[in-house]
């Protein structure tokens, strides 16, 4: 399964791989994001099913705000989520001055972000 948003406009897409086999869901933030686009993550977010391992991957992120600090803040609380790193600079001082860098599990390779 595939589900992707795009506008090239602001430059952020999302993306959602399920790989069923592993119990796994991988959402993908791409480029520059911001509260416009916090609808389109959630959403992406929520169609994981509980009972799925879900995995964030920032490595394709360039920029975002405190939206996405929320969402990763929320999420986890809800269902724990998995980073897949490396967290990009920008994000990385958002998440260190918030006191939240610790708070996410950040992974450094998909095969880790995946496992059991």
């Amino acid at each position: 399964m595939q589900w992707t948003h795009d506008d090239a406009a602001t430059q952020c897409s999302v993306e959602m791989h399920a790989d069923d086999r592993r119990g796994v869901r991988v959402v993908a933030v791409i480029g520059e994001m911001d509260v416009e686009y916090e609808p389109d993550i959630e959403l992406a977010l929520e169609a994981t099913p509980l009972t799925v391992r879900l995995v964030l991957d920032l490595t394709r992120l360039e920029f975002a705000d405190s939206t996405l600090l929320n969402i990763l803040i929320r999420t986890h609380r809800r269902r724990g989520l998995r980073i897949l790193g490396p967290i990009p600079a920008q994000l990385r001082e958002l998440l260190r001055v918030t006191g939240t860098l610790g708070y996410f599990p950040v992974c450094d390779s998909i095969e880790e972000a995946c496992a059991p």
